[in-house]
């Protein structure tokens, strides 16, 4: 009885934190999700209609699809970028300390500057990317990369997309833990390297994976630095995500009860995405 009452008192103090900067911040957004209020003043109760008004503004339903989006690229182009360069990085070839280095530097520098960075990587005149193709004769393939709805969602994606770093070094953590006596009996069975990563590696890694998924749809519900500073949301909000439209909203339109509704949406998005994600794991390990 002693030990259970140890065992409470050494919970209450992250329970206290959890409580006053989760549970109690989250009350508040809900209760306020519910009201009409500009940031100062008495909150005016309007009961569900910002949730109503949010099914339909065209720019709310187009920055959920574009979030959508960023968790399905995450998905499906990040994440097996990452275990790719795992991989090869695993095998130790020639420089692949140098490569493991570079992979991750830009993880420790600041999206903003990142950011800033790929804006002029984009530019239209001034961009490394339309001077390279106009000087290898594609000048059908420049173009207003930021400033055109077909291709400013892909190029603030990239950014994102080709830093590998992160998921680099989780995977590697992982493969680390791998005993080398399974790859020392393949290698007697005759298996080539990529039997080898696709029967060994992947398969005992896939909690790492799964955790990277969860790691994506984290980032892909706040992704705002790139959107906001390449093509501020724009053209046409064709690059809008939830975490920009809320902040739109809110600092720009003084709608706080509407943007703490997309804050409430946006919250069970990423509950049913997680659900999802976990559901898939237990799946694949049964």
């Amino acid at each position: 009885m002693a030990s259970r009452r140890n065992i409470a008192l050494y919970l209450v103090p992250a329970v206290a934190l959890v409580t006053v900067f989760l549970v109690l911040p989250l009350v508040v957004v809900a209760i306020l999700s519910t009201t009409r209020w500009v940031g100062v003043g008495t909150p005016e109760p309007v009961g569900f209609d910002n949730f109503s008004h949010l099914l339909t503004d065209p720019a709310f339903r187009r920055a959920l699809a574009n979030t959508v989006l960023w968790v399905v690229v995450g998905t499906v182009v990040h994440t097996p970028l990452c275990v790719l360069v795992a991989l090869v990085v695993a095998r130790r070839p020639r420089g692949w300390r140098f490569f493991r280095t570079a992979f991750f530097v830009p993880n420790v520098i600041s999206a903003t500057a990142l950011a800033l960075l790929w804006y002029f990587v984009f530019h239209v005149s001034l961009g490394p990317l339309n001077t390279l193709l106009r000087a290898a004769g594609l000048d059908d393939w420049a173009r207003a990369w930021l400033s055109d709805p077909s291709t400013a969602l892909g190029a603030t994606m990239t950014p994102w997309v080709v830093y590998v770093g992160f998921g680099m070094v989780l995977f590697l953590t992982q493969i680390s833990t791998i005993p080398r006596e399974y790859y020392e009996a393949a290698q007697l069975d005759g298996a080539s390297g990529l039997r080898q990563d696709l029967h060994i590696t992947i398969p005992l890694i896939r909690r790492a994976i799964a955790l990277q998924v969860l790691f994506v749809v984290g980032y892909a519900l706040r992704s705002f630095e790139y959107p906001f500073i390449m093509t501020s949301g724009g053209p046409a909000d064709s690059t809008m995500t939830l975490s920009l439209y809320i902040y739109r909203q809110m600092m720009t339109a003084n709608q706080y009860g509407l943007s703490m509704a997309a804050g409430v949406v946006t919250l069970v998005v990423g509950i049913v995405l997680t659900a999802l994600i976990f559901l898939g794991l237990r799946r694949a390990e049964r």
